[in-house]
């Protein structure tokens, strides 16, 4: 019997992640990378470290340190030590669908064939019996979503919780993408005939509450847990801007010893007015930007860049960015408008951060009642601000108010602060099941007859724009392009995809639109016609090279003499000797001069108008 489906359409691109964890886990102030050699530190000193991964064969440790302790460690020979650092999932624009006008209720008995799926050219694709493994670093999946998967895998943490839930919807938005199932009614994803070998990596517990940030150290570890279950493509709808080397350490190791296809989101940071004026120095955002990751931007629906796609020269590919419908979490409801009017009348739009969701539903006109107002204290924001923790009793008081407002027959619990000259609070260190905001100017002195109207929206299906939603179709096209054929190397996949793009840009690769916007049918006749790319890949310094192995260095190929790392082609003539020059003119050929308008074929809902009702979502639209 088939299951119902809620039949709002909300809105669509998730977010960033606020405040942080337990400052014992989680203190910027001293939470570090460290990278070193075993039997290289005393074993008293690493006995708290925590292994998340390798590099070579070193180990790269999580570690909470004192500065006498980072400061007796780098005398140590080959340690590297990092600052923990923090990312978030990709942030633009909201889009919603007004359900009236769109016919978003016929999702629960039709199926929509997204018009990606025309676009790239994956819908030419034959099925297949089985995939290559793909794993999703994100927020977690709605397991028990009626469109996705059945046999998904996945692995959770003391610190992100269960796999199998998602505070943000995020991680469900993307696995549709890659995977919803073609069962007559949804939508489908681009492995959408049962096949799909789909493992969830989840990051964080909630959306601004506690253990809600998105640490290196997390996607580290996230990355290790990935290559163990046998992942061919990883999928990193995530972006930050700092960048780690132990990070990149460990996808260039994997990529290289594992032959994985690693996909990032190159972010949401870019400007109209810079494509305009031909600017492309967007800063570069991580994971997105190693070299070893395929960095993917976005279009519109114009088939153009979209105006928040950055442009630099790490951009590889651009995928369609806006107007994707994909699952979302069934459980948890966005709040987008928060009002407050008083029994005289005076009514205000209270600007807030939702903490966790609850059940609020639509349109909800609630009574505020006044044992679920609290107010922090001063103390508590220097506490926060600080060490991004709540004070045990603040902790102890604030739970008891909940307790207290649940047995009063309160729906939501406002926890307010303080106005402050330095910005607003994103989070609180707390966790919880029951509907919360953190409001951040409380327009009444008392809460006593105020009513509250809170627009919200629950759905089993939204509509999203941004690079997450672009990389997640990149790797959903990857994952069915390599299914043809499970002995195809990593680097057979990335050629074809550069020889069958649409080149949008200027001739060639280009800080826009990198190699163009790949045509996955035309890959797989140029894979199964056996061809091979005319220039070998370029040097990489952090790539270990065998004798007789071939590279491309500043458009000359080379073969190395004997095995070597670290080695420029160019300063070590006794490594390298030059065997010809690389033509690359047989790659994207076909130019369609900046315009895929064409290729955007949308059709029916996606045709219809959208309004950007939200900036930046992290489970509520009114920060």
């Amino acid at each position: 019997m088939k299951r119902k489906i809620t039949s709002y359409l909300i809105a669509g691109l998730l977010t960033g992640i606020g405040y942080a964890g337990n400052a014992n886990e989680m203190n910027t102030q001293n939470l570090y990378l460290v990278q070193y050699s075993p039997g290289s530190i005393d074993n008293q000193l690493i006995k708290s470290f925590k292994i998340i991964g390798r590099s070579g064969n070193s180990n790269i440790a999580q570690a909470v340190l004192s500065d006498s302790e980072v400061t007796l460690l780098e005398s140590f020979s080959g340690v590297v030590i990092e600052r923990n650092y923090g990312l978030s999932l990709n942030t633009s624009s909201l889009e919603y669908l007004d359900t009236s006008e769109n016919g978003i209720d016929l999702l629960q008995y039709s199926e929509l064939e997204p018009y990606w799926l025309r676009t790239t050219g994956i819908n030419k694709l034959p099925n297949v019996s089985d995939s290559v493994p793909v794993c999703v670093i994100d927020s977690g999946v709605d397991e028990q979503h009626i469109d996705l998967p059945q046999n998904m895998r996945g692995y959770h943490s003391q610190y992100a919780g269960f796999w199998n839930s998602d505070a943000l919807s995020h991680g469900t938005h993307m696995a549709g993408i890659i995977a919803a199932q073609e069962n007559g009614w949804g939508v489908k994803g681009a492995l959408s005939d049962g096949a799909v070998n789909l493992h969830i990596s989840k990051l964080i517990r909630t959306a601004n509450g506690k253990n809600s940030t998105i640490w290196g150290s997390n996607l580290i570890e996230s990355i290790e847990v990935c290559a163990n279950s046998g992942a061919k493509v990883i999928n990193m709808s995530l972006s930050g801007t700092k960048y780690s080397s132990m990070t990149m350490n460990v996808i260039d190791r994997l990529t290289y010893d594992r032959g994985i296809i690693f996909v990032g989101a190159a972010g949401n940071h870019g400007t109209a007015e810079k494509k305009q004026s031909g600017i492309y120095n967007d800063p570069l955002h991580y994971p997105a930007s190693y070299h070893n990751v395929i960095s993917v931007g976005a279009l519109n629906t114009n088939g153009q860049a979209a105006s928040f796609s950055p442009t630099h020269n790490k951009i590889d590919f651009v995928m369609p960015g806006t107007k994707i419908v994909s699952t979302a979490n069934r459980h948890y409801s966005v709040v987008q408008k928060v009002k407050a009017k008083s029994i005289a009348g005076y009514e205000v739009e209270v600007p807030f951060s939702q903490i966790d969701t609850g059940t609020l539903m639509p349109q909800s006109v609630i009574p505020l009642v006044t044992s679920c107002l609290f107010t922090l204290s001063k103390e508590d924001i220097t506490e926060l601000t600080k060490f991004r923790r709540l004070p045990n009793d603040t902790h102890k008081a604030l739970f008891a108010t909940e307790r207290q407002c649940q047995e009063d027959a309160g729906k939501v619990l406002l926890v307010k602060y303080p106005n402050t000259n330095s910005g607003y609070l994103y989070g609180l260190d707390y966790l919880t099941d029951f509907p919360t905001l953190l409001v951040h100017k409380w327009p009444f002195d008392e809460s006593a007859n105020v009513e509250l109207q809170i627009k919200s929206y629950q759905s089993s299906y939204l509509v999203g724009a941004g690079t997450s939603q672009a990389t997640a179709i990149m790797t959903g096209g990857i994952a069915k392009l390599w299914s043809q054929n499970q002995q195809w190397t990593r680097d057979q996949i990335i050629n074809a995809l550069k020889y069958a793009s649409y080149d949008l840009g200027a001739a060639g690769k280009d800080g826009m639109y990198g190699h163009g916007l790949p045509d996955f049918a035309k890959a797989l006749e140029y894979l199964n016609a056996g061809s091979i790319s005319q220039c070998p890949s370029e040097w990489y310094y952090n790539k270990a090279y065998d004798g007789g192995e071939n590279i491309t260095y500043l458009g000359t190929i080379y073969r190395a003499n004997y095995w070597s790392k670290g080695s420029n082609p160019t300063a070590s003539s006794n490594n390298w000797r030059v065997t010809g020059l690389c033509d690359d003119s047989v790659s994207n050929p076909s130019h369609v001069n900046n315009d895929a308008a064409h290729l955007m074929n949308l059709t029916g809902l996606e045709a219809g108008e959208v309004e950007y009702e939200c900036k930046g979502l992290s489970l509520g639209c009114g920060s």
